[in-house]
């Protein structure tokens, strides 16, 4: 099994509104600030290979973004998607399957392209994956976090493999709902240790302190106390990737 990291680009978000709880000087000790009060943070992906399976988790987001919401994000993609995976020696084609923690736009819009008149996969040997439940939800979400969602996208495609349906027992998935309903933290089950793709339930490092919550969490009291559970059931020496973090994607815990 190889894994490898692929960067998507990057967002900008207000620091107070990313790290609740935390004051803009102590966030100011870990990322910058700028003059309008917003840091920048990151996107990224994860790519497994294993046996005959290339499989990539939340590629990002899409260019093609309505550019209201990329000028509001400050959307930031220096390198497409497909040059990052050729980097990491892979061709676009050999993706055999896609796999989404949950369905917020920065997460996996990215796994579509744009072409004149229509909307198709970005990796068009791959298999979709996400969880039923929430895709689900994602059709018919709170109020809360109503524009956040690109389920739209999959009517343009053939199907959609659920997660609940996933055979392969080298990854598995816990179900989270604090940050949204039925989000999945990915566990990739290597000899070494085992690697935990953070999603949303920790985004950043900075998160990993037990009262931060962010301003886009669905439900923060109920976020709070699954990643509570989750670092105390996590074995010493366990991996955690951060999707958000700009500076430090990767850490072995604790």
């Amino acid at each position: 099994m190889t894994t490898a990291i692929l960067p998507c680009g990057y967002l900008k978000v207000q620091a107070t509104e990313m790290f609740k709880h935390l004051s803009r000087e102590r966030i100011s000790e870990h990322y910058t600030i700028d003059n309008q009060g917003y840091t920048r943070i990151s996107m990224n992906a994860l790519v497994v290979a294993e046996g005959d399976r290339l499989v990539i988790l939340d590629p990002g987001c899409a260019e093609f973004l309505p550019s209201r919401l990329a000028e509001t994000y400050g959307l930031e993609i220096p390198v497409p998607m497909e040059e990052e995976l050729r980097r990491a020696g892979y061709d676009p084609n050999q993706v055999t399957d896609v796999i989404f923690t949950h369905l917020h736009f920065d997460h996996g819009s990215g796994a579509f392209e744009r072409v004149p008149g229509m909307i198709r996969k970005r990796f068009p040997n791959a298999e979709y994956h996400v969880l039923k439940e929430h895709f689900e939800y994602a059709s018919k979400p709170d109020r809360k976090e109503s524009n956040s969602f690109f389920t739209l996208f999959f009517r343009y495609i053939d199907g959609i493999s659920w997660l609940e349906d996933w055979d392969a027992d080298w990854i598995d998935f816990r179900v989270y709902n604090g940050h949204t309903r039925g989000m999945v933290l990915p566990r990739i089950r290597t000899p070494e240790r085992d690697i935990y793709y953070m999603t949303d339930l920790a985004p950043m490092e900075l998160f990993l302190v037990g009262d931060v919550f962010s301003g886009y969490d669905l439900d923060p009291d109920m976020l709070i106390r699954e990643k509570r559970d989750f670092l105390n059931e996590i074995e010493a020496g366990s991996e955690l990737i951060f999707f958000h973090d700009p500076l430090k994607d990767r850490k072995i815990y604790p």
